[in-house]
C-alpha cells in the first residue's frame, strides 16, 4: 500500500507566505535605520559649512563711475554700435583708402573726389563698379587710369521678396575723372545702352532738370510772407487734430489766450452732434490769429500777496504759454483762405459789406439771387432704376384704397 501525501491547504499557505513578508519588510527598515544612524554618527564636526568671515573693513572707491542700472544696461545693450570715425581721404569706395607714405602724387589723388566728375542715372539693377567700369573704357577713349573714383551707393532697403534679382545699387553712381577731357568724352555717351537701359549721364555739379525744394516761409505779418499752406496772414485760421470731445466751448476758451475771437465754425457730425476733427476760428485782428499759429503767446507770471519786492522784479519777466495742444493732441493749427476770397470762389459775385467773420457755409440768402442754384425738379416720366429704390420704400409709396364704409353697387347672387 503507497503513501500518499497530503498538501496543506491553501489558507494556511497564504498566511504563512503573509507573515514572511511582514518578517522581511521588519528586518529591511530595522538594517535602513541602523544604517542611517551609522552614516550620521560617522561625521565629525570639522566636516560642517562653516559661515565665511568678513572683512571688518570694507574699501570703496569714490571716483570710480557709477554702475549702470538693469534698465540701462538693456538699453546699451540694444542700441546700435556706434559706427567707426571715417579714414581720412575715405568717400564711400572700397578704394578709397588712406594713402601708404612714400606713394606718389597719382596714387595719393586716386580714390578720392576731383574737379571733374560725372553723374550715371537709370543703372540697371545689376550693374557693378568693374562693369560700369568697363563700360566706359570700351566704349570710349577713355583709359582705366584716368578714372580715379567710382562710387555706387549700395541699396539701404531690403528687396522685394517677390523680385526675381536682387538690385545690387540705387539706381545712380558718381565718376570722377583725372582731366577735363575724360569728363566730356563720359558725358558723350549718354542715351548709350548698359545691359538694355539707356544712361543718362551729366556733370556731377550741374543741377538742371531737378525739381526745386518748397522753401517753408516763416509766419510774419509785418513783411506780408505766406504761411504753410499758401495764404497770407488774415483773421480766420484752420484747427485741424481736434479730439471728437471737444465742444465749441472748450474751443473758444483755449484760443480766447491769444485773443478776441469774432466767429467760431466747428464741423459736427448730423447724428451726434458731436466734433468732426477740424473748425475755423476769425479772431478780430490778425496779430491774435498770427500768435494761435505759431502755437505759443506770452503771459504775465500770476502775483500773490506774499511776494516780496524781488520776487515781483524775476516775476514781471513774461512766460512762454502754448497752445498748440488741446486734451492730449498736438494740434494742426494755420493760415485759412480769407471769407471774401472764399466767397467770391464760391459764389462767383462779390462779397456785401458786414459779412466778416461768417462761415460761406453758414451764409443764407441775403437778396434774392444770392447763393447757390437750386436743384431743378425731376423731368416726369424719367426711367428709375429699381436697385435704386430703398427696401420697403415702393410698399409705402403705392397708393391706397380709402378706409371709410363704401356703398355697395353690385348685385346679389344665390347659390342654390
Amino acid at each position: 500500500m503507497s503513501r500518499s501525501t497530503q498538501s496543506p491547504p491553501a489558507e494556511d499557505t497564504w498566511e504563512v507566505r503573509k507573515e514572511e513578508k511582514k518578517r522581511k519588510k521588519s528586518s529591511k527598515d530595522k538594517a535602513d535605520g541602523k544604517r542611517k544612524k551609522d552614516a550620521a554618527s560617522d561625521e565629525s564636526p570639522s566636516k560642517k559649512r562653516k559661515r565665511e568671515v568678513l572683512p571688518e573693513e570694507l574699501e570703496i572707491d569714490v571716483s570710480l563711475p557709477e554702475p549702470a542700472s538693469r534698465k540701462e544696461a538693456r538699453k546699451a545693450k540694444k542700441a546700435k554700435p556706434t559706427p567707426k570715425p571715417a579714414t581720412e581721404g575715405a568717400t564711400g569706395d572700397e578704394s578709397a583708402t588712406k594713402p601708404k607714405a612714400g606713394a606718389t602724387e597719382e596714387e595719393k589723388k586716386a580714390g578720392q573726389h576731383s574737379e571733374y566728375g560725372v553723374w550715371i542715372g537709370n543703372l540697371p539693377w545689376s550693374a557693378t563698379k568693374d562693369t560700369l567700369r568697363t563700360f566706359l573704357t570700351t566704349n570710349s577713349d577713355i583709359t582705366s587710369e584716368q578714372i580715379t573714383r567710382v562710387h555706387m551707393p549700395a541699396p539701404s532697403k531690403p528687396p522685394n521678396p517677390n523680385w526675381t534679382t536682387k538690385p545690387l545699387n540705387r539706381g545712380f553712381a558718381y565718376v570722377d575723372f583725372s582731366d577735363q577731357l575724360s569728363m566730356f568724352a563720359a558725358i558723350a555717351l549718354t542715351e548709350t545702352k548698359l545691359d538694355g537701359r539707356p544712361l543718362l549721364i551729366k556733370n556731377a555739379k550741374s543741377f538742371e532738370g531737378r525739381p526745386e525744394k518748397p522753401k517753408s516761409e516763416a509766419v510774419s505779418t509785418e513783411g506780408g510772407k505766406k504761411g504753410a499752406t499758401g495764404h497770407p496772414p488774415n483773421k480766420r485760421v484752420f484747427v485741424g487734430n481736434l479730439a471728437f470731445d471737444v465742444t465749441k466751448e472748450d474751443l473758444s476758451e483755449h484760443y480766447g489766450q491769444c485773443g478776441e475771437i469774432a466767429d467760431l465754425h466747428m464741423a459736427t457730425f448730423e447724428d451726434s452732434g458731436k466734433c468732426k476733427g477740424y473748425a475755423w476760428v476769425t479772431f478780430e485782428d490778425v496779430e491774435s490769429a498770427t500768435s494761435a499759429v505759431k502755437g505759443y503767446i506770452f503771459k504775465e507770471p500770476k502775483k500773490s500777496a506774499d511776494d516780496s519786492e524781488d520776487d515781483d522784479a524775476k516775476k514781471s519777466k513774461k512766460i512762454k504759454w502754448f497752445v498748440n495742444r488741446l486734451m492730449g493732441r498736438e494740434l494742426r493749427c494755420e493760415f485759412a483762405e480769407d471769407s471774401t476770397t472764399r466767397y467770391n470762389k464760391r459764389y462767383g459775385k462779390e462779397k456785401k459789406e458786414g459779412m466778416e467773420g461768417i462761415h460761406p457755409d453758414r451764409m443764407r440768402r441775403i437778396d434774392e439771387g444770392d447763393g447757390p442754384k437750386r436743384r431743378q425738379p425731376r423731368a416726369p416720366g424719367r426711367k428709375v432704376d429699381p436697385r435704386s429704390i430703398r427696401p420697403g420704400a415702393a410698399h409705402t409709396n403705392a397708393q391706397r384704397g380709402p378706409q371709410g364704409i363704401v356703398e355697395a353697387t353690385g348685385t346679389k347672387i344665390q347659390f342654390d
